[in-house]
């Protein structure tokens, strides 16, 4: 699993830096995505849904996880 801590990042940061670590991984690889961004809750997940790869959205506080399952390319 590999995690991405964009915490204090703005939009764009956040989905580019995801979509850039996506290209890098293989079907089955997760990726979880940790930001304070509310905008990225939206975008990130807007994207994967795009990209056909599954994701949860776990929120803690200001703060949430979006954790990505890489599927087929």
């Amino acid at each position: 699993m590999r995690v991405l801590d964009v915490r204090g990042e703005i939009c764009p940061v956040p989905l580019v830096k995801c979509v850039n670590e996506i290209k890098k991984m293989k079907p089955g690889e997760v990726l979880k995505v940790i930001s304070d961004h509310p905008p990225a809750k939206k975008s990130i997940p807007m994207e994967m849904e795009a990209q056909g790869h599954e994701y949860t959205i776990e929120e803690n506080g200001a703060e949430f996880t979006i954790t990505i399952t890489v599927k087929g390319k």
